[in-house]
């Protein structure tokens, strides 16, 4: 193809309107971002993603101590509740358990509010260090990205039977 070469209407109608039609607009990428950050989804009860972090490390820590109590009175062969004889000791059975369950649950709540903390600040320092050195982050405004001419280095192949040129 020579420099006098000019593709036609076709081809140019065709690329203009892939171009265009990558090409997501402000409005959606706002939506995009505001559903995938944590804590702007609406919590939900039936969605465990929508928990916020402290919750979320407190089931987990909850069901993992149920299904690891569960587990142990099934290997050593034990009913839940140890004596079904007497009412108090079924009580004092199953009391220690349940502070324990309660206990554990508290451990994963303070563990999601610490994350939580962590990430929070962790953003913070982020977000202060672009604002204090806004030139080194303008290649982020341009939203539809670059070209792949652009992002990957050029590429020269090497064969091992062309020795000569090495």
């Amino acid at each position: 193809m020579g420099k006098d070469y000019k593709p036609c209407k076709f081809f140019q109608n065709v690329y203009k309107y892939m171009a265009e039609s990558t090409k997501v607009s402000e409005k959606e990428i706002e939506r995009r971002e505001k559903y995938l950050r944590a804590g702007l989804r609406e919590v939900n009860l039936v969605d465990p993603f929508t928990w916020p972090y402290p919750a979320k490390g407190a089931g987990t820590m909850l069901g993992l101590t149920l299904i690891s109590g569960h587990i142990y009175n099934m290997w050593n062969k034990k009913p839940y509740y140890f004596d079904m004889l007497d009412f108090m000791k079924s009580v004092a059975g199953i009391v220690p358990r349940l502070f324990g369950a309660l206990l554990i649950s508290a451990l994963g709540y303070g563990m999601g509010a610490l994350r939580e903390h962590h990430y929070k600040t962790r953003d913070a320092v982020i977000e202060h260090y672009i604002a204090l050195h806004p030139q080194d982050f303008d290649h982020f405004k341009d939203r539809n990205g670059r070209p792949f001419a652009d992002v990957l280095l050029p590429w020269y192949p090497r064969r091992t039977q062309y020795t000569k040129f090495d």
